[in-house]
């Protein structure tokens, strides 16, 4: 599967500064548990339409429509913090990954249709944790008691890195200010427990530095030189040199237009 250089960058680069916090899995199938990624096609020669035509010859009209189970989708990262170990050094990143999170990297504003993917991502994680999926070959048990309302819900959070984003878009999905009171950073409703962080928008000051490599154009490129000006001994500034370095080497093999030169004026201090 191909996959742009910043998408290879990001992955690596989010793996890097977060492995010593917690658990990494990068491109992670959602749902996780293989039972529910098993998937069933319609037969070819739809038997079931053509079986109960002719059962019911007085409806000719019968159709049957066929079981089928989406394959399970990628995401980007998805991360389990350990609630032991303190998350300070990463600034805001560190803050906004106090739970279970699916971390959604777009290097370009994103659209309606880009927000609803990741929204997805999220639900589908999300409804099979709480145990409304049921796997493909197993039947459904139905009780008259509601023992789901009574089991405890596990918190799971989405994270959306852009580098931009229309107003229109976070109007329309509701998202407001987050209470954290930081430009740039916004909620959905609570029930959608989802955090979108606009890196052009943040402070440009150390907390959130981290966030800020992920952004473009500008933004990306003073967080770079941020970066160079970081104590060598930092805790995160050798592991994401090293990533800045692979990604430079990356992006010497693909097309590059203005911005891309840009960049890579800035990556070229790292050689």
């Amino acid at each position: 599967m191909f996959r742009p250089a910043f998408a290879i960058f990001a992955q690596q680069y989010l793996c890097e500064v977060l492995s010593d916090y917690g658990n990494v899995y990068l491109n992670e199938p959602i749902p996780r548990d293989p039972k529910l990624r098993i998937f069933k096609h319609p037969s070819r020669f739809n038997w079931g339409t053509e079986y109960l035509t002719a059962v019911t010859a007085l409806n000719p009209r019968v159709m049957v429509s066929p079981e089928v189970v989406a394959e399970a989708e990628l995401v980007d990262v998805l991360f389990e913090p350990k609630v032991e170990k303190s998350r300070t050094s990463l600034g805001l990143l560190g803050e906004l990954l106090s739970a279970p999170c699916i971390i959604e990297i777009l290097r370009w504003a994103p659209n309606e249709s880009d927000l609803r993917t990741c929204m997805r991502h999220w639900l589908t994680w999300q409804v099979e944790t709480d145990g409304r999926i049921i796997p493909v070959d197993e039947n459904p048990v139905y009780t008259d008691e509601k023992e789901n309302d009574q089991q405890e819900l596990v918190d799971k959070i989405l994270l959306i890195i852009m580098p931009s984003v229309a107003p229109q878009y976070l109007k329309g999905f509701g998202a407001k200010r987050s209470v954290i009171n930081i430009p740039g950073v916004y909620e959905l409703a609570p029930a959608f427990c989802t955090t979108i962080v606009v890196t052009s928008e943040l402070p440009q000051d150390a907390s959130t530095l981290w966030l800020r490599i992920l952004g473009r154009g500008p933004t990306q490129r003073a967080a770079i030189m941020e970066l160079m000006a970081l104590d060598v001994n930092h805790p995160h500034h050798a592991a994401v040199r090293q990533q800045l370095q692979q990604w430079y080497q990356l992006l010497l093999q693909g097309h590059m237009g203005k911005e891309c030169k840009r960049l890579m004026q800035t990556l070229a201090i790292f050689e």
